[in-house]
């Protein structure tokens, strides 16, 4: 006669049984990690499945069944491993928090029934006000609230992109920009935050390639140097309905907060789709050429970034016994070159503009001094500047800044020659400041002078570009501009594709 311990007994034999063969199906490729995104319910509820599951072996058998399907799973919410991706589903927190007054409600049509959803924006309370953000409506089409959680820099001044229907559905995704506000600066790299409606939350999607999705100077890994490293400029926009991205195929300098690019870039163009596993996939739309003022066009064949500006280069200035007024700048000065047994700069900062007046001299230890007219503000403008030039040996040139009460002479560093000359090695190298170009860019704006270039020839006839920038209190280091040609080096408005 069987008792119910026999009969557990037999019952939990037949179910090792069972579930050692199930295991023997299990491939390695099975046995990676799966993080399920919330509580599943179980399949099946049997007593029996619950008294033996109690049983040491049988909870670790029970973890390999949990990899292989022992647990129902939602086609919107938890999706299969080799199908869809894994979503964070939001928190229901925050119902009570205070909704953020400088946010304008977004409206859109979450659910597709042709009426557009209300969202709302809850700012959770922090004192530095970057805490998360709950979004909130009521669907249009069921009367049910749905919710959503964001981690933003901060809570202050939401904004929202247009909506977009990435997956062609008929219903909209929401598109939040995360910016950085912190160390990176303006330019550091930023990304939206895609919010779709699934099983009545408002879930952030999951991106495919994420690096071609950002906005901002997205530095080119391995590139850092000591002085600056190269960055790809990137995009993103919402038109039509899609949300589209940019990066500029070729990659430039960057450093002491000033990145090299020049007015037109050719960049490459992604359409971001979301596809049947609810990833959000960038799908390539060709070459665009993009300006300064973000203006887009359709790339021509043979299509290519336009030249840096390197000139016109300035060449008047004054020599010993001369004198010049600065007061295009900040702060205005007046200059001078005393002729004595050692030329020295005399300048006099005008105490006007809400400046106070100061006597700044700079002994001038090269032949035949020259100050040139044109300041070079592009390495320093936060005072007076000045490029000192010999004119009997161009080989030496030198960029004064102001420190405090008194002038100082950059020191230039790295490889870079600085001047006009040939290189030990034979490379002819030529320096100089340049002047405001007389055309305007594509965005009607003049463009300013003041930058200190170098450009040192090749043996095909090219020559390398490079800009100086200031990268401490008393040096100042050449960033790369790239490969140009020039119909005439000396006249660098002649610059052309090589």
């Amino acid at each position: 006669m069987s008792t119910p311990e026999t009969d557990l007994m037999d019952i939990e034999e037949r179910l090792r049984a069972a579930l050692t063969a199930r295991a023997d199906l299990v491939r390695p490729e099975d046995l990676a990690p799966v993080a399920p995104v919330v509580p599943l319910r179980p399949r099946w509820q049997s007593p029996w499945v619950l008294l033996a599951t109690a049983a040491v072996v049988l909870l670790v058998l029970g973890v390999v069944l949990q990899g292989i399907g022992g647990r129902q799973r939602s086609d919107d919410i938890a999706p299969k491993p080799d199908e869809q991706v894994e979503l964070e589903l939001p928190d229901d927190v925050g119902a009570d928090w205070t909704p953020e007054d400088l946010a304008s409600p977004s409206r859109l049509d979450l659910d597709g029934d042709g009426t557009k959803e209300k969202v709302v924006f809850l700012a959770e309370p922090t004192k530095e006000h970057d805490g998360r953000l709950r979004l909130q409506t009521t669907l249009s089409s069921t009367g049910e609230e749905a919710y959503g959680l964001a981690q933003l820099q901060s809570t202050i001044g939401v904004i929202t992109f247009d909506p977009i229907d990435a997956d062609g559905d008929g219903d909209q995704e929401l598109v939040l920009p995360w910016e950085d506000l912190g160390a990176g600066g303006p330019s550091a790299p930023g990304h939206p935050l895609v919010y779709d409606l699934r099983d009545g939350l408002l879930v952030q999607v999951a991106v495919d390639r994420p690096e071609l999705l950002q906005m901002g100077h997205v530095p080119v890994p391995g590139s850092a140097t000591q002085y600056y490293d190269m960055v790809h400029h990137q995009a993103y926009w919402v038109e039509d309905g899609q949300l589209l991205s940019s990066r500029t195929v070729r990659p430039f300098a960057h450093g002491n907060m000033t990145v090299l690019s020049p007015e037109d870039t050719v960049v490459d163009t992604w359409r971001w789709v979301l596809d049947e596993s609810g990833l959000l996939r960038p799908e390539e739309a060709g070459c665009l050429v993009e300006t300064r003022e973000s203006e887009r066009r359709p790339c021509p064949d043979g299509a290519a970034d336009s030249q840096p500006v390197l000139g016109p280069a300035s060449t008047d200035g004054i020599g010993v016994g001369g004198s010049a007024s600065f007061v295009d700048g900040y702060p205005r000065f007046d200059a001078s070159i005393r002729d004595s047994q050692e030329p020295v700069l005399d300048v006099q900062v005008r105490a006007d503009l809400g400046t106070e007046g100061v006597r700044l001299s700079f002994p001038l230890d090269l032949p035949d001094p020259v100050v040139d007219l044109q300041q070079p503000t592009g390495v320093f403008y936060d005072g007076v500047s000045l490029l000192v030039r010999s004119a009997s040996d161009p080989a030496r040139m030198a960029v004064l800044v102001q420190r405090d009460d008194r002038l100082v002479a950059l020191d230039p560093v790295g490889d870079v020659p600085f001047g006009t000359g040939t290189t030990a090695s034979g490379q002819a190298y030529r320096s100089w400041v340049t002047t405001p170009r007389d055309q305007v860019t594509s965005g009607g704006q003049v463009t300013s002078g003041g930058a200190v270039i170098t450009v040192v020839g090749g043996d095909d006839g090219s020559w390398q570009a490079w800009s100086w920038q200031m990268v401490s209190r008393t040096e100042m280091a050449p960033l790369p501009w790239g490969t140009v040609c020039f119909d005439d080096v000396v006249d660098p408005s002649t610059i052309r594709h090589c």
